[in-house]
């Protein structure tokens, strides 16, 4: 029965201590690979967010340059009109009820463009001129455009945002803020009369961010296979996000960022100066596919050396033991029958079969002497 045949009881145990030794080294590396696998891929978001948080610092320090250039322009050209007061009560449209008018020298700049046009004529962007209307700062002269293409002259300045905590300190605010629901880098310096150190007004300077290079570098994004980079405003509204990977839907970027499911890993950094949150997520999933992956071509691998080691073991067994036994065997069934002229090239073996072999030729031997003297008598 093969059950009984050496060759299987020699290789079983080299079987199982194989087969223990891939099972073992399989465990190990999957566990070594998980936790390669998890750093890689925070190193490649770290990567990812330290060169879209680079992009963002370049982007605001040029753009703040293009805002104090044009800044000093328009306070220049304003100055230059004469000093500024409080005028008489206007109507400007979209804006409910009466506003103060803002006068500079002789000339009310309510409903009156002349001003903000020529700057950003000369330095492109956006100007405006608020007036104080009781706590209200309103736009009263801008060429801030709505999604309509119209201008954006009597709305109003967020009374919530940062802005106007400074203008309220009697200080100046430059940095990004969301206008109408599009982020800008901005100026905004108050505005006083003649002797007075109350703000009647304020001075505005603009640039509508153009983001086009980095909605590109986060588009190309990705975190392992379902993984996502994501841009949200300071609103919580997704801006940017990455379109190579398994999830690329908004919606759901948008829920899996505002639920946080226990299987997503979710990492979130905010951008300084902009007032965004650069968020990274991937599925642990996406881990557990790359360790199961890994560890069938491990097991695999480490099959085929098994079959390999199983191959060369079996052949070492026929050629140093089992042949070698056959032989022995035969050449003792043969001496059991009275043949003893026999060759056995065993004998010559350093080990253990070596030894059996000169027993039997020694065992022929004394069987032949026998035979031989029973003859002679």
């Amino acid at each position: 029965m093969l059950r009984h045949s050496l060759r299987v009881r020699l290789l079983l145990p080299v079987l199982a201590l194989v087969l223990a030794v891939v099972v073992a080294a399989t465990l190990v590396l999957a566990t070594t690979e998980a936790s390669r696998v998890r750093a890689e891929a925070s190193t490649a978001i770290d990567r990812q967010t330290s060169a879209l948080q680079s992009l963002f610092s370049v982007t605001r320090s040029i753009m703040l340059e293009r805002v104090h250039n044009a800044m000093r322009l328009l306070r220049k050209e304003g100055d230059a009109i004469g000093q500024a007061s409080v005028g008489g009560q206007i109507t400007v449209p979209g804006h409910d009820g009466p506003v103060n008018d803002l006068v500079l020298g002789k000339t009310p700049q309510g409903n009156q463009f002349e001003l903000v046009d020529s700057v950003t004529a000369t330095m492109d962007g956006t100007a405006t001129l608020f007036s104080r209307t009781g706590e209200q700062f309103v736009r009263v002269s801008t060429n801030v455009k709505k999604d309509d293409g119209s201008r954006a002259i009597g709305t109003i300045l967020d009374p919530n945002g940062p802005v106007i905590a400074q203008i309220r300190k009697d200080e100046s605010f430059y940095g990004v803020v969301d206008i109408l629901g599009n982020p800008y880098v901005t100026g905004y310096e108050p505005i006083y009369p003649a002797g007075g150190s109350s703000a009647i007004g304020i001075w505005y300077v603009g640039y509508k961010t153009d983001l086009e290079s980095l909605d590109r570098v986060i588009s190309q994004s990705r975190v392992l296979d379902s993984g996502f980079i994501a841009l949200f405003d300071s609103k919580g509204k997704l801006r940017f996000h990455s379109k190579t990977g398994a999830t690329i839907d908004p919606a759901i970027m948008a829920e899996i960022v505002a639920t946080a499911p226990a299987d997503w890993v979710i990492t979130r950094q905010d951008v300084p100066d902009w007032g965004f949150t650069l968020v990274s997520a991937y599925p642990k999933s996406d881990v557990n596919h790359v360790i199961v992956r890994q560890s069938i071509w491990i097991g695999a691998s480490g099959l085929l050396v098994c079959l390999l080691l199983l191959g060369l073991q079996s052949a070492l067994i026929w050629s140093r033991v089992l042949k070698p036994v056959q032989h022995l065997t035969a050449v003792a069934e043969e001496l059991s029958l009275g043949k003893w002229n026999h060759t056995i090239d065993e004998v010559n073996l350093k080990d253990e079969i070596g030894t059996l072999a000169r027993a039997i030729a020694r065992l022929s031997n004394s069987v032949r002497l026998a035979m031989d003297r029973l003859s002679k008598r």
